[in-house]
This record gives structure tokens, C-alpha cells and sequence, in this order.
């Protein structure tokens, strides 16, 4: 159900407008406090009405259903009831990603490329109605919903649409995000009547889960990290870059005789894979005082709102081997942490 939302603002009425309130049969203070508004652009302060705003209403919709696609991908690669046992612990454990709740959105709304107005609002709901006051022009709006929920991401360049960016954070390494990230944008032409807009809200970060069975081993420790993911996303062209690509570590939790590392990030690039694949995921496992690492090159791209499983299986040697048609492993045994920061674990 769509949620409405209005909010009352604040705004000085100039004498001008106040005496133009008092011709057209209204107290110039009555009026304002009776119009519940989100946004007020412009005050209506010349005496020609046709500069005044107007009431209309935006619908900011999460369009997929998320927790539908974690499932989907659960169901489809985790079938033995061992392995269900993992899908119902990595739903629990990803459920404030892929979920269909937006717990705020970050409103922005452009003319002529320069912000006109900027507005954070807690709606906690897969949609919601704004009731919005603007005067008449033809604006850009970008939304961004659950930016205040995740640590790992910063808005970058707000002064213009086509700078605004949503960026990891500084680092060679960061943790993986906690939240799904959702992005919109729609042109809106204001004219002077009554109008409604509808912006469709679409995910924009992903994840990779490896889920190894260990076969009765029992290593001592054992972390993952996710690489080659895109390191920022702009949000008027809805695009990637990959000048920069942090190492994102992977949580990690163990559930009968499997452990499950998963990561949520930025998605990988698309096109032809390379000799390392499009992205990778690196395992080090410690056993009998020695790390083992296992470079899993994937060569099918990881989209924004996918969900990627893989399976795999941990060796005597503490390497990890896989069945999956689309990945390659390589192995370094006796692993020693050298120069390369894609392990700042």
C-alpha cells in the first residue's frame, strides 16, 4: 500500500505577499499554516499569480520485489536439506538488503543542471505519496533511498545532476554494505494545475555468497573477500565506474558443516571476461598453521539487484574447488600476505 506523506515547512511570508493574501479573502498567515507541503522552491511574492507554485504529487515506488530474488537464488542453488538449512540463515543474515522496505529517501531536484532544492525523509515503506509545493519549471529529480542506512556509501558532487554520484567510501578495502541502495530519476515539467509523477526506485548494489561445505575439516580460520567491483555509481546516467575498485570484505557464518562468505557491493562490470574473469572472490584458509589462498575467477558479470551463489568445497590442503561451469580456481599454498592490498583483512 502506498504510503502518503506530507510535511509541513516553514516558510516567511514577505508583506508583499501578505497583502496579496489580504485581496484574495485569506489571513496572510492562516493560509500558510493550513498547506501541508514537502518542498516550498519559491515564495509566491509578486503579485502576478502566474509565478505562483502549485500543488502535485510524486510516487516514489521500489519497483522489484527483492526478497523474492535472494529466494529465488536460494532455492534454485541450495536444494539438500543441509544446504537449506544455509539459505534460511543467509536470508536472516541478508534481510536488510533485500528487502522491499525503503527506510529513507535523499530527494534531490535540479533546473538548468544546478540543484534547486535538496530533502531527506523517513517514509519506511516500499512506496510513498509526497504532496510537493513547486513553483512552475522543468526539473530533474534523482532520488536515492537508504543512504543514511549505509556507512559504506557517500553522496558526491550534489551541486549538479549530472555530477551527483553515489561512491564507496575512502579506502583500499571496505566492509561489505549492510543495506540495499536504490536509485530513481525522472524529468518533471510543472505546469500551473494539478499533477502526478511516479519514480520507479531500482537497486543499485549486489551480492556474492560462497557457501563451502568442509567436508569434516576443521580449519582454523577462514575469510573472503569480494574484487573488481565498481567503486562508484552515477546516479543521473545511471551508470558504473571502475577507475576505482575497493577489496570488499565478506561476512562470514557457519552453519552445520558449511560456512557461508558473502559480500554485498557494487556489481561487476559486464562484457568479455578476461584471464581473471569479470570479478573475483579470494578465500584464505588457515589450517595446520599454514593460509592457503583461492582465487575464484567468475566469468558471468554480477548486475545490480542479482544475487550470485556459488559452491564450493574445502580440500585437505585448505584449498577451495568448485563445480561451477562459469568460475576457475587458482591456488597459492602456503600463502604469505605480501605487498598487495586486496588482503587488508
Amino acid at each position: 500500500m502506498t504510503k502518503p506523506l506530507t510535511i509541513k515547512q516553514p516558510h516567511p511570508i514577505s508583506p508583499r505577499r501578505g497583502a496579496l493574501c489580504k485581496r484574495m479573502g485569506a489571513s496572510p498567515w492562516g493560509g500558510l499554516v493550513g498547506l501541508l507541503i514537502l518542498f516550498l522552491l519559491t515564495s509566491c511574492i509578486d503579485e502576478d499569480l502566474s509565478r505562483c507554485g502549485v500543488n502535485y504529487k510524486v510516487e516514489y515506488v521500489v519497483r522489484q520485489n527483492m526478497h523474492a530474488v535472494l529466494q529465488d537464488e536460494i532455492n534454485s542453488e541450495l536444494a539438500t536439506a543441509a544446504e537449506r538449512q544455509v539459505g534460511t540463515r543467509l536470508d536472516e543474515a541478508l534481510a536488510g538488503v533485500y528487502s522491499d522496505i525503503a527506510h529513507d529517501l535523499d530527494l534531490s531536484f535540479y533546473e538548468d543542471h544546478r540543484l534547486a532544492w535538496h530533502q531527506n525523509t523517513v517514509i519506511d515503506a516500499s512506496s510513498a505519496q509526497l504532496t510537493i509545493y513547486m513553483q512552475r519549471a522543468d526539473y530533474r529529480n534523482l532520488a536515492l533511498a537508504n543512504m543514511a542506512q549505509e556507512p559504506q556509501a557517500e553522496l558526491t558532487g550534489a551541486d549538479a545532476d549530472t555530477e551527483l554520484t553515489v561512491s564507496c567510501v575512502p579506502g583500499d578495502t571496505i566492509d561489505s554494505h549492510r543495506a540495499g541502495l536504490f536509485s530513481a530519476r525522472m524529468d518533471m515539467a510543472v505546469e500551473e494545475r494539478d499533477q502526478t509523477f511516479r519514480a520507479d526506485l531500482y537497486m543499485i548494489n549486489s551480492t556474492a555468497a560462497l557457501v563451502i561445505n568442509r567436508q569434516g575439516l576443521a580449519p582454523t580460520d577462514m575469510k573472503a573477500c569480494v574484487c573488481d567491483m565498481a567503486g562508484s555509481f552515477a546516479v543521473n546516467d545511471s551508470t558504473y565506474s571502475f577507475s576505482r575498485q575497493p577489496v570488499v570484505r565478506a561476512l562470514r557464518f557457519t552453519e552445520g558443516g558449511y560456512d557461508c562468505l558473502y559480500a554485498t557491493s557494487m556489481p561487476s562490470r559486464e562484457g568479455t571476461p578476461g584471464a581473471d574473469g569479470l570479478w573475483r572472490m579470494k578465500v584464505y584458509v588457515t589450517m595446520d598453521g599454514k593460509v592457503t589462498e583461492s582465487v575464484l575467477a567468475v566469468n558471468a558479470p554480477l548486475r545490480a539487484g542479482e544475487v550470485k551463489i556459488i559452491k564450493g568445497r574445502l580440500n585437505p590442503d585448505g584449498s577451495i574447488s568448485t563445480d561451477e561451469p562459469e568460475v576457475g580456481v587458482s591456488v597459492t599454498l602456503d600463502w604469505k600476505p605480501g605487498g598487495s592490498h586486496d588482503v587488508e583483512m
